[in-house]
């Protein structure tokens, strides 16, 4: 095979908690991570040499900046593959979102160029190859429900949540993930996750009480910066949903719903005509279109 073409997950935050700052300078994290049925569509072709790389949003660097070169970048030289790849990365997750839209492009290309140049790779490998390229990468290669710790890229996988549907939505403009840290950092918030009663509503796998202390210590940092967050939230809110969260650094707010139905009541009605806006629901990593 000469070609493949993959789906690669965005990821939404069922949690998140920070510990404390790691001797790296590294904030110590405790979090749920959740695939969702949103995701960018690649397409991976070898070439004779080099790395080419393509995209529908203009938003994205074409270069090393992008994870998604990096990844080929790592693993063409590591397996010293003298042949190259051409990747097109349809994007349909925002960008700088808090959804792991970058991440989950270079999970994506490391399984690809495994594949196509056949090395065969175990996950616990390309898990190996992505800790190297980004926190969230680890997770898109396992996808599904994950624990993930200390950076964010230490995994203890969870049993599969049960079929749940959620409105997503991001307003307009980016959020610089460093910069939420940073701010973090300075304005200390007093907020506590109590993550071993949350992980015991996973680990027991049954269907999830979303009535349970759910939180995102980042949330009322991130909303310092992007107040359309808090507008976001009032809007959910009026639809009577199960949960509404910030995801990651933000700025993307879901909202979990009994069912598709409503959901898509949500979408249709939403008043806000610059937000991304999207109904969802949760899913295992399948990339093999």
């Amino acid at each position: 095979m000469n070609k493949i073409k993959l789906a690669a997950p965005a990821k939404i935050n069922l949690f998140l908690n920070i510990n404390s700052i790691l001797n790296d300078g590294y904030h110590e994290l405790e979090m749920v991570m959740q695939s969702i049925s949103l995701h960018d569509l690649l397409t991976i072709e070898k070439i004779e040499k080099g790395i080419k790389l393509s995209s529908n949003n203009n938003k994205i660097p074409l270069d090393e900046k992008n994870l998604a070169y990096k990844a080929a970048d790592l693993i063409l030289n590591k397996y010293n593959i003298a042949k190259g790849v051409k990747i097109n990365i349809k994007k349909n997750i925002p960008v700088a979102a808090g959804l792991a839209g970058g991440s989950t492009d270079a999970a994506a290309v490391l399984k690809a160029i495994s594949y196509l140049y056949n090395l065969n790779l175990e996950k616990k490998e390309l898990y190996n190859l992505g800790s190297k390229i980004g926190a969230d990468v680890p997770f898109c290669i396992y996808g599904g429900t994950a624990f993930a710790y200390d950076r964010g890229d230490k995994l203890k996988q969870l049993p599969d949540i049960s079929k749940t549907w959620l409105v997503l939505v991001k307003p307009p403009g980016e959020i610089s993930t460093p910069a939420v840290y940073n701010l973090y950092d300075m304005m200390n918030p007093d907020i506590e996750i109590p993550t071993q009663k949350l992980l015991n509503e996973f680990r027991e796998n049954k269907k999830i009480d979303w009535s349970a202390p759910f939180g995102n210590v980042l949330e009322k940092v991130t909303e310092k910066k992007v107040s359309d967050i808090i507008t976001i939230k009032e809007i959910l809110s009026k639809f009577s949903p199960e949960l509404i969260l910030m995801s990651g650094s933000g700025p993307s707010v879901f909202a979990i719903v009994k069912n598709k139905q409503k959901g898509e009541k949500i979408v249709a009605n939403w008043p806000r005509e610059k937000d991304f806006v999207g109904c969802f629901h949760t899913t295992r990593y399948n990339t093999l279109i």
